[in-house]
């Protein structure tokens, strides 16, 4: 199935998302909105003042940062499974909705344990790692004249690029059920990097669309947001200019990010579902990221005779 056609069949979940996310954005501003007042009425001073600022700011972000992440996390894993499924096999299996179909494959999964959130976190781990390798390489070259805005550009479009391998891999384990996940995520990893060519032809179209998403919405809310709260003055135009902003930022993680999703994975799995990962590749990876050396440890014990299957 296109990736198109399954942005379309997918849409409540763009909107749970969405509605998440707003659900989210609006506690944040309604917390940041308690605890100034609360220290607007305690006044304090000096150590206490930053020990306050300290807890309630960098306390409630963490906490906010966490609960958002685990929630978004379990949303985000059942729409993977579905488009993983409508990618592959062009429908859910019969006897499912698509939301029913998304939330069994994240109960099966999650039914033990939280074990594909940990790891998940571990994925992403690997893959800064690697980044880290490859921006490494290309400072290498920063005698050259201009290299350096070279490599911060690539960099930035590696980036974009390597932020969806986290629900491309999660696909992979999802479509390969019977396989213990640590192995599924390790071939799926080897497999994105064994495809690097097409998964860069996508991430380009997809660093185009995002540029062209963000340049036309913020020109258009920053208009609407200039017409309802400015009334001339500097400091009004620049709170418009950041509540544009934030609001096309919330419309990105909630919409956007999933139409990304879906064409990096649908991109992903055309070409590695199936495929055989390189084991040269294995190597070369161990070397380059001490957190894929310990999935790959993870995986081989759960490979072990009396291993089970899956650690959830």
């Amino acid at each position: 199935m296109k990736p198109s056609a399954i942005a379309m069949k997918t849409i409540p979940f763009m909107l749970i998302r969405l509605a998440a996310y707003l659900v989210f954005f609006i506690g944040m501003c309604i917390y940041a909105f308690i605890v100034v007042k609360i220290l607007g009425a305690i006044e304090p001073e000096g150590f206490f003042a930053v020990l306050l600022v300290c807890l309630f700011g960098g306390g409630g972000w963490y906490i906010y940062r966490l609960l958002r992440e685990y929630i978004t996390y379990m949303i985000k894993a059942a729409h993977v499974a579905v488009i993983g499924e409508l990618a592959i096999n062009g429908s859910v299996p019969d006897g499912f909705g698509m939301y029913q179909y998304g939330v069994s494959k994240v109960k099966k999964f999650f039914a033990a344990s939280n074990a594909l959130f940990l790891l998940d976190r571990m994925i992403s781990g690997t893959v800064r790692q690697i980044q880290r390798a490859i921006g490494g390489i290309g400072s290498l070259l920063g005698f050259i004249p201009g290299m350096k805005q070279v490599v911060n550009i690539l960099n930035k479009f590696v980036d974009i690029v390597l932020n969806y391998i986290d629900e491309c891999i999660l696909a992979y384990i999802f479509l390969h059920e019977g396989q213990n996940v640590w192995k599924s995520a390790c071939d799926a990893i080897v497999l994105y990097v064994q495809n690097w060519k097409t998964i860069l032809k996508t991430g380009a179209k997809i660093l185009l669309f995002l540029g062209l998403f963000y340049v036309v919405f913020f020109l258009a809310f920053r208009g609407i947001f200039l017409g309802l709260i400015s009334n001339g003055d500097f400091a009004t135009a620049i709170i418009a200019y950041i509540m544009a902003l934030l609001f096309v930022t919330v419309l990105k993680w909630g919409i956007v990010d999933s139409i990304i999703m879906i064409n990096m994975m649908c991109g992903y799995l055309k070409v590695a579902y199936g495929a055989v990962p390189s084991y040269d590749l294995y190597g070369k990876l161990e070397g380059m990221s001490k957190k894929f050396k310990e999935m790959l440890g993870k995986s081989r014990e759960a490979s072990a005779p009396g291993a089970e299957a899956n650690p959830a």
